[in-house]
């Protein structure tokens, strides 16, 4: 048992069960479902301390490291659809054995939630409720491979209780796509499930001072892809350095380019965090996909502010931005500024510089991920409050004696007690056990609960 404090140690805990979606295993630490879980167990383990989490993994991941974390391995596929079509149920049918407590499953991968709900409620004794988020859909407008897993994937959101996803326009294109396929009965019930929850910025991240004196650099910090608009992106500055060459792009994803006005300089994470404060502007294309521009956040929160394509999936990350729909708006406006110039001795800032504090602000203000997580953390006491609870059987006075009588007992000493197989459910029994005022549960990787007298 690790060396916790003791009010760590003695709690309520509520054990979670995380699913991955991985789509880019040549390096975990980058893939962004590896980004969002670890925000995410970090901010709420800031919020509360009786959290223990089962990650479910290809491989270890340092970074998933934390004290109240638990991982367990299997093979995944390397190829997106591939992988979202092979479920693996020996391997996870052997992670959540009767030793375990599940107290909610949240699962990034719909199109294997079906499985995944499957094994747990059929074969094992586990009967928690599903949440989760949602990194990627197969719309038929943005998908590359020949066939999709769209159905698959709106059949396994119809096992949550509440899945989020990145913006509001994500949420259209797959409701507009489902309508194709579904009733009005179902549709209803995917437009309950699918929640809004925008990514947003860690407070302390954002800069307290904007860059006034910033260098004629145009960022763009997304992936130079086809998806990101990236060769049209590339065409609007050619045109822009035939009738000016004070200026530079920078792409910090790209390996090289033969532009001389074109610079791929790299870094680690603060590095690249300094540098951008040095951009004037930065450039958020049109995509296909309309999810949430962390690159466009990561530029916000350090003073650089964005002209943005005119569509609502930008809107949602600052509605108070510049916008452009034509070739000859986008130039006018990356005209304006690289123009811009601080007014040197008086207090009357730049063009550029009030944009930048208004991008600023609009973070502090609607942002916060943080935010965001407090009301996730919320529905999840909303799901374990409704709950079936076993009511007071003699079964359960049973359990409690035992637990009584012997101070302490694994979960898996009382199953083996019971001699249940997977026929009878103790997800009830489990939150009979966590409502009893004398029985706590470990924060760790083993349940083992406890008897505490009360002082």
């Amino acid at each position: 048992m690790n060396l916790f404090n003791l009010d760590r140690q003695l709690n309520k805990t509520v054990r979670i069960l995380v699913y991955p979606n991985i789509t880019f295993q040549e390096d975990l630490e980058k893939d962004s479902y590896i980004q969002v879980i670890k925000n995410q167990i970090k901010l709420l383990n800031e919020i509360r301390s009786d959290l223990w989490f089962y990650l479910i993994l290809p491989c270890s991941v340092p970074s998933l490291a934390f004290d109240n974390v638990t991982q367990y391995y299997t093979d995944f596929e390397t190829y997106p659809p591939t992988m979202r079509s092979n479920f693996n149920v020996k391997d996870i049918k052997n992670i959540i054995n009767s030793s375990l407590d599940v107290d909610l499953v949240m699962s990034h991968l719909p199109e294997h939630t079906h499985a995944l709900k499957n094994t747990m409620y059929n074969i094992t004794h586990h009967t928690p409720p599903f949440f989760g988020y949602c990194h990627w859909f197969d719309v038929e407008d943005v998908v590359a491979w020949p066939k999709d897993s769209f159905l698959q994937n709106i059949t396994g959101l119809l096992e949550y209780e509440r899945c989020y996803l990145n913006t509001q326009y994500q949420k259209d294109l797959v409701m507009n796509q489902a309508k194709e396929t579904f009733n009005d009965k179902t549709i209803e019930k995917l437009d309950d499930i699918l929640t809004v929850q925008h990514l947003g910025v860690n407070r302390s991240d954002i800069i307290s001072e904007i860059n006034k004196t910033p260098e004629r650099i145009i960022v763009f910090n997304h992936r130079p892809d086809t998806y990101k608009h990236f060769k049209q992106f590339i065409a609007l500055t050619d045109k822009l350095w035939e009738t000016r060459q004070d200026f530079k792009v920078w792409v910090p994803l790209l390996d090289k380019s033969n532009r001389d006005y074109v610079i791929t300089d790299k870094g680690d994470k603060q590095w690249y965090y300094n540098r951008l404060k040095e951009c004037c502007v930065g450039f958020s294309p049109k995509q296909k996909y309309g999810g949430w521009s962390v690159a466009t956040t990561d530029g916000m929160m350090n003073g650089v502010p964005y002209i943005m394509y005119n569509d609502t999936y930008y809107k949602e990350l600052n509605p108070n931005a510049n916008f452009f729909t034509t070739d000859e708006e986008a130039l006018t406006l990356l005209n304006d500024y690289l123009d811009t110039e601080t007014l040197l001795g008086t207090s009357q800032l730049s063009f550029r510089s009030i944009r930048a504090k208004e991008a600023l602000e609009y973070l502090h203000n609607n942002l916060i991920y943080k935010d965001k997580i407090i009301i996730m953390n919320d529905y999840m006491n909303e799901l374990l409050s409704k709950q079936k609870v076993m009511g007071d059987s003699d079964k359960l006075k049973e359990v409690i004696g035992w637990i009584k009588d012997n101070k302490s007992m694994t979960k898996k000493d009382i199953i083996s007690n019971l001699g249940w197989g997977r026929g009878i459910k103790w997800t009830p029994y489990r939150r009979a056990l966590m409502n009893h005022p004398n029985i706590y549960d470990v924060n760790d990787s083993e349940p083992t609960y406890i008897w505490k007298d009360e002082q």
